[in-house]
């Protein structure tokens, strides 16, 4: 009897981000390590998961300027972000 697929335990791939969008995110990154304290230092951002990451942290963690930016990069982020 073959088992069947557990929904709760799959996960569909993730998207990659453009790469326009992944240098502003990584930018960001680099500009507010305060927000980042977790990031390991080789970690990269790949996908549109890891953009939203850094939206949430700068948004969370940051400053002022870090929420401004946050909301700069999520406008970009939003039309492709589909969940």
């Amino acid at each position: 009897m073959a088992a069947e697929p557990d929904e709760l335990h799959e996960w569909p791939p993730p998207t990659p981000a453009p790469p326009e969008l992944v240098e502003r995110a990584t930018a960001l990154v680099r500009e507010h390590p305060e927000c980042f304290w977790f990031w390991h230092p080789d970690a990269r951002v790949r996908h549109l998961e890891d953009v939203r990451l850094v939206v949430e942290h700068l948004r969370e963690y940051g400053d002022h300027r870090a929420w401004w930016d946050a909301q700069k990069l999520h406008k970009c982020l939003s039309p492709l972000f589909k969940t």
